[in-house]
């Protein structure tokens, strides 16, 4: 009795019949009908096993309802489906054929792997928004903190643009010195308080950044006149070539450093804010 699915293979191959043909007169996969001849029933659903076998049987010409019998038996089962049941997967299989493609109904094993999947998916949307969350609070520019008196917001330093620059402030003092080192420049920045500034190396576009209360920042280096606007510079310690640059500290207004190359020079550009 176990072995009925042996008996179904013999009939099938004693009748010259190729696994290709049974899948292309009834657009059963190739692997369920494989899976039905080895006797591995648990890679298909019971309602769809059924099915298979039932078609199988018939196209090598033993009988379909025997087969079944003897599947109950081999299963341990011996409630049928129900005439409503099998209807439905007799129309779904009949689609399939009308179709023209193959019947492949997934296995337990694709089952599993669809939910994995799923979840994994839904794990992803949690990571990215977490990302997005994350980023938005990082651009904020004010935290809450809790000194001894309470909480309270702590404000950032802001950025100046070009545009804020030139509409609520005015160029105060200009001054330009001779540098005691050569090109290539590398400039070192070195915070006791939040600093904001923006750098324009070379060609390339202005990059801002904010450094935090104790930070140092080595930017890149550069060989062309090349631009550091600051917000303020206090607490700022600022380094070229490993030189310390002391008139610049301090400042509680924006500051803009042009460096040259030829000579090597800087011009300090000190602003106020309009009255």
């Amino acid at each position: 009795m176990a072995q009925f699915y042996k008996e179904l293979k013999e009939l099938r191959e004693s009748r010259g019949i190729s696994m290709e043909e049974i899948s292309d007169r009834t657009k059963i996969n190739i692997r369920y009908l494989h899976s039905i001849e080895s006797g591995e029933f648990s890679e298909i659903e019971i309602p769809y096993l059924r099915l298979f076998l039932r078609a199988y049987a018939e196209e090598i010409g033993g009988d379909s309802n025997r087969a079944l019998e003897q599947l109950d038996s081999y299963l341990g089962t011996s409630r049928p489906i129900s005439q409503k049941a099998l209807a439905t997967k007799d129309e779904h299989f009949d689609n399939q054929e009308n179709f023209g493609g193959e019947t492949d109904i997934p296995s337990n094993n694709d089952q599993k792997f669809r939910q994995d999947l799923i979840k994994g998916g839904f794990l992803l949307i949690v990571f990215i928004f977490s990302i997005l969350i994350f980023k938005k609070i990082s651009n904020t520019y004010s935290t809450a903190v809790i000194p001894n008196t309470g909480p309270m917001i702590q404000e950032y330093v802001q950025f100046i643009s070009e545009q804020e620059l030139s509409s609520h402030y005015l160029l105060d003092q200009t001054r330009e010195e001779l540098l005691p080192v050569s090109p290539p420049f590398f400039i070192k920045l070195r915070v006791r308080e939040q600093t904001a500034y923006s750098f324009k190396n070379d060609t390339f576009p202005a990059v801002s950044n904010l450094l935090q209360e104790n930070w140092e920042q080595d930017l890149s280096a550069f060989v062309k006149t090349s631009e550091l606007l600051f917000s303020n510079t206090n607490g700022l310690t600022l380094f070229i070539n490993g030189v310390n640059i002391t008139n610049i500290t301090n400042y509680n207004n924006p500051l803009r450093l042009t460096i040259s190359p030829s000579p090597p020079s800087m011009v300090i550009q000190r602003y106020k804010p309009l009255q």
